[in-house]
């Protein structure tokens, strides 16, 4: 007979950010017979709506920009656009080609909001610059496409393609906005009769690629352009303000600044052709620019000088620097106000975005508010206005100089981060994508990170893997490693730190015996470089020891927690958070050897002890009484293990949300009690849900949604349904060998399962 299990709570004792020591907790899987899957931490996949409202806002992916200053309607290019769509059929694939600022993404966001405005199903907007693999991977978590806890952002891209492709799934747009190679996008255009895809690109190669049909994107006409300048400026039309727009090519982009430019300083237009003139312009700047209007560039360096010169506490040009180096999808208003501090801005942020606003140097996109009345404006700097901006920011005399700026952002960064814990990534998920984004733009736009960045880049790949975006954090912790071994040396506590890190996210894919190495390696440095007694070695020592009993090595494990339970009880104190964990961690090390007595005894220690100094809300704490729980069903105390699991599930879904990791194993949890008391038909239900809550939120092959899949087995077995068992026995075992391997120790359970479950029909 299969005997039903569930594998206590671990607390990961780590030092998160170089600075100050804090508990990461993770979650073992609830796991039937000797079913014991690796402490895993927080992975979460809520659905990503970025910057959403309007019309239907749910249906909305991606911050849409708004109406430009002053736009031009473009009945040339609205008229071939509409062509193309018609002439495509039902769906189709438009590229809108143009040079960097003649207005492609405006005539591209008019068409999406148009869209939505007409109800279509989804509207997404993806920012391709650098390739658009990473905005497709969020779009098909966006629309539930997410299946395994360690799929690649390649692999999810080519999902949602194809989902894309299925015509029965109502109407939908995907822009992909400025893309740089037509060769990164060609792999993710859904085919005939799917999505109707527009494409931005200052690249002409997309007229070659079969299936698409290209609308160029020109420069303002003469007569549209002097129509611009006289509605933005007031100013009669005149020879003059033909020349303004032959010096600048009519590009829209330029006329903007200009028109913004002389609104400002209340210039003729002949005045301001002798100020772009006064202009001198680097040939370097005019190569990277990669424009053929050099006039252009030298309205943009017009138009900061006029910000110096209006605004001398220096202000605007300070945050326009700092905007210059984030995400080009631009950040969210409400996060700059809270960050805003970081930057030094004697004004604050508001003045000196009216000034950048006035001179048409950042535009604002998104929704005014969503549902809720939260702020969604969208701050952003046009490329080519970034490209400009950084540049100048680079000069001898230039203040702020840029790496002032970059020190000012990842210092607002930083302040952003401390402000999200790992515990809320379920709640505000699209707020840990959009720092994510502006934390590696930021990163690759120096060539040596900061100490300080490089704790940005550590948040954000334990973000990730809290968020249960696996792939992405896992590149992000080698490349933090390989960034940390470089800048501050192999043995820098730092890098230790990265170095485990990176062993933690292998366990978090159940990869724990790599896991093991990498972490016998860490413990080995750290006594090394850091002595046996530093903080860093006994969480070092921790998680080895947790890990050894994630792979079967209690002997080794019991005596190893032992000794830094010990340890941290003398250099911590009795009360330290760390030593808490530790004694967490030998409880379960008993536990898993067997020693149920000593188990309990120290977990209700440990319990007693978190609500004492922690407080009974502390996500710690919740762990200690989902611990206490597990023994209690181990030692055959059911009557006293259901009121203790129902009220850890209601405090979690208060504390954590519905969504969490945590929250979800209390479900698994409290669906296990109801089988040790022989509440089967309770027990199936919770399963069921718990089942579907993980393939929702952690996709169909992460560690825990096999452990629910077995565990419903089990019941399934239980209440005498043995055939479905043994059908879901066979389909968690296939799962198990594709994902986890045949050895390892979770699929070896679910073959014994399996096993058992197929006696009983013979016997």
């Amino acid at each position: 007979m299969v005997v039903g299990a569930t594998a206590a709570l671990i607390g990961w004792s780590l030092v998160a950010d170089g600075k100050t020591p804090v508990a990461v907790v993770s979650g073992a899987l609830a796991a039937l017979a000797t079913m014991f899957v690796p402490p895993l931490l927080a992975a979460l996949r809520p659905a990503r709506t970025a910057h959403k409202g309007g019309p239907d806002s749910s249906r909305v992916f991606g911050a849409v920009p708004r109406v430009a200053w002053h736009f031009q309607n473009r009945p040339a290019e609205v008229r071939a656009l509409r062509r193309a769509l018609k002439g495509q059929g039902r769906a189709a694939l438009v590229a809108l080609a143009g040079q960097r600022g003649v207005g492609k993404s405006q005539l591209a966001a008019a068409y999406a909001r148009q869209c939505a405005e007409d109800g279509y199903d989804l509207v997404a907007w993806l920012n391709a610059e650098g390739g658009p693999t990473a905005e497709l991977a969020l779009l098909a978590e966006h629309v539930g496409l997410r299946s395994g806890a360690d799929q690649m952002p390649h692999e999810l891209a080519t999902a949602v393609t194809r989902w894309l492709s299925e015509g029965r799934r109502g109407r939908q747009l995907v822009v992909f906005d400025n893309v740089d190679d037509p060769d990164d996008v060609a792999p993710y255009l859904p085919g005939p009769g799917g999505a109707t895809v527009l494409i931005t690109s200052n690249r002409q190669e997309f007229a070659a690629m079969p299936g698409v049909a290209v609308v160029p994107v020109g420069l303002f006409s003469s007569e549209q352009g002097r129509r611009f300048l006289r509605e933005a400026t007031g100013l009669a039309d005149s020879p003059d303000a033909g020349e303004v727009g032959e010096q600048l090519g009519w590009l829209p982009l330029g006329l903007a600044q200009a028109a913004a430019y002389i609104v400002r300083n209340k210039l003729a237009y002949r005045r301001y052709l002798e100020a772009l003139d006064g202009q001198s312009l680097d040939a370097t700047l005019r190569r990277q620019a990669g424009t053929d209007h050099p006039g252009v560039l030298k309205a943009t360096q017009l138009s900061v000088a006029g910000l110096v010169a209006d605004d001398p506490s220096g202000d605007s040009v300070r945050l326009l620097t700092v905007l210059a180096l984030l995400s080009a999808d631009g950040i969210s208003r409400e996060l700059l106000v809270a960050g805003a501090d970081a930057l030094g801005l004697a004004g604050g942020v508001g003045r000196a975005l009216d000034l950048l606003a006035g001179a048409s140097l950042v535009t604002l996109g998104g929704a005014v508010e969503d549902e809720r009345g939260r702020d969604r404006v969208v701050v952003a700097v046009h490329r080519l206005t970034a490209r400009v901006i950084r540049h100048l920011a680079t000069g001898a005399d230039t203040t702020p100089p840029l790496a002032d700026a970059v020190a000012a952002a990842t210092e607002m960064l930083d302040r952003l981060t401390d402000h999200l814990p790992y515990a809320q990534v379920a709640q505000r998920r699209a707020e840990v994508d959009e720092l994510v984004a502006h934390i590696l733009t930021l990163h690759g736009h120096v060539a040596e990170p900061s100490p300080l960045l490089l704790i940005q880049l550590l948040w954000a790949a334990r973000a990730l893997r809290s968020a249960g975006d696996v792939a992405r954090a896992l590149a992000l912790s080698e490349r933090l490693l390989t960034d940390r071994e470089r800048v501050l040396g192999a043995d820098h506590p730092d890098t230790l730190i990265a170095r485990s890190d990176l062993a933690l996210t292998y366990e978090t894919t159940g990869r724990v015996e790599l896991a093991v190495v990498l972490l016998e390696q860490v413990l080995a440095d750290s006594e090394r470089a850091l002595g046996p007694d530093h903080p860093d070695t006994l969480t070092s020592r921790n998680d080895l020891a947790t890990a050894y009993v994630s792979v079967g090595r209690t002997a080794e494990a019991i005596p190893l927690h032992e000794q830094t339970l010990a340890d941290r009880e003398r250099v911590l104190g009795p009360d330290h958070r760390g030593t808490l964990t530790s004694r967490n961690n030998l409880a379960h090390a008993y536990a898993s050897a067997g020693r149920m007595t000593e188990a309990l005894t120290l977990h209700e220690q440990v319990l007693a002890d978190s609500e004492r100094i922690l407080g009974p809300d502390h996500p710690d704490t919740l762990i200690s009484r989902s611990n206490v729980a597990y023994v209690y069903v181990a030692t055959g105390r059911a009557a006293q293990v259901i009121p203790l699991h129902e009220q850890t599930l209601a405090e979690r879904e208060r504390i954590l949300g519905n969504d969490h990791p945590d929250t979800l194993t209390s479900r698994n949890n409290l669906a296990h009690a109801y089988m040790s008391a022989g509440r089967i038909t309770d027990a199936i239900a919770l399963h069921e849900h718990t089942l579907a809550e993980r393939e929702r939120i952690l996709g169909n092959d992460h560690p825990d949604t096999l452990t629910s899949r077995n565990n419903l087995a089990h019941a399934y077995t239980s209440a005498g349904r043995t055939a479905q068992g043994i059908t879901l026995y066979e389909q968690t075992l296939a799962e198990c060998e594709r994902t986890l391997g045949p050895e390892h120790s979770a699929t070896r359970t679910v073959r014994a399962n399996l096993a058992a479950a197929r006696a009983t029909t013979r016997g």
